[in-house]
């Protein structure tokens, strides 16, 4: 639980990029709140293991305020670097528990990261350090995303993708 309050300061530090000013604004955040929750309810499955399935159960009429706000579903069994930031977030973003990303994610305003089929476990769909995937942009594992990786608006990464390159189209192709 620790380590993702921590992970936490680093997300809001983020978010409010060397502008103190918005930390005024920061509690009403939607982004925030997102990132928030998650942290969260992953510090509770880190801490608690099975038990936070069914205390999760007890606070769904809680949870259930809170979700709508948030606008997206950042499932706490993703393991989720610090760093995360969440751009235009009312336009929804949905992470698949089995999700594996490094630090210094960025996720813009509809992106989907999740599985072509059932069975997968926790680190089917991996990705690096400073990824920023653009509006819109789905990752749909199995799948390896290296680091320092821009996925572009609309496309659909259903492939490995090299380090230190940008891709697009759907299915995503690199670009030079």
């Amino acid at each position: 639980m620790i380590e993702q309050l921590h992970n936490l300061v680093i997300d809001a530090s983020r978010i409010l990029n060397g502008r103190r000013w918005r930390l005024l604004a920061l509690p009403f955040s939607q982004a925030f709140a997102m990132v928030s929750l998650y942290r969260i309810e992953r510090g509770c499955w880190l801490s608690l293991g099975r038990a936070w399935i069914g205390l999760r159960v007890l606070l769904l009429p809680v949870l259930a305020l809170i979700r709508p706000w948030a606008g997206s579903e950042l499932h706490y069994r993703a393991d989720i670097g610090p760093g995360l930031m969440i751009l235009h977030p009312s336009l929804g973003v949905v992470v698949s528990g089995s999700t594996v990303a490094g630090n210094d994610l960025v996720l813009t305003g509809g992106n989907v990261i999740g599985t072509r089929r059932g069975g997968t476990r926790s680190g089917h769909i991996t990705i690096g350090d400073s990824v920023n995937l653009g509006s819109h942009a789905a990752v749909l594992g199995p799948v390896t995303i290296g680091d320092r990786v821009f996925v572009g608006a609309n496309s659909v990464v259903v492939h490995d993708v090299d380090s230190d390159s940008t891709v697009v189209g759907a299915p995503a192709r690199p670009i030079s």
